[in-house]
This record gives C-alpha cells, sequence and structure tokens, in this order.
C-alpha cells in the first residue's frame, strides 16, 4: 500500500478527531497496524478500518457556531502595557 495514498484525505489524525466513515460519523481513536481505530458515535465498541477509508468531519456553519467562545467578560487578547 502506497503510505501517501493512506493520508490523501487527512492530513493530520489527532486524538478524538471526529471523522466520517461510510457516511457514519466516528471518533479517530488510534492507530493499529496500519489500520485506524475508531468509534461510531452513539456506539460503545472501537472498530478497525482501513485509514483511506476515513474523511474529516466537514462543520458547517451551524456546526461551526457551536464551538466554544471566550465569555463576554473575558479579553480577547492581552492588554499592553
Amino acid at each position: 500500500m502506497d503510505s501517501s495514498a493512506a493520508t490523501d484525505s487527512l492530513d493530520l489524525l489527532y486524538l478524538d478527531q471526529p471523522v466520517m466513515h461510510g457516511g457514519r460519523r466516528a471518533t479517530f481513536l488510534h492507530m493499529k497496524r496500519g489500520a485506524a481505530i475508531i468509534r461510531y458515535w452513539g456506539d460503545s465498541h472501537a472498530v478497525s478500518v482501513p485509514l483511506e477509508a476515513l474523511s474529516p468531519l466537514q462543520r458547517t456553519g451551524a456546526a461551526r457556531s457551536r464551538l466554544p467562545l471566550a465569555a463576554h467578560d473575558e479579553p480577547i487578547s492581552r492588554a499592553r502595557g
């Protein structure tokens, strides 16, 4: 297997990264023997899948708006002084 082809869809995988596999949402757990170990959302069992079968989970505008934001009274940058 060509290792560069396996990572075309995912430039970088990290622990607990949301991914898609076969149209289902999943969480990337780790790599084992060249396969990705994932857990489908709502499932309790981990499964092994080919790395090239994964794609990053695309966040839509509504999903992006749910990202954590700074509190209204929390400064976004530090004052210089």
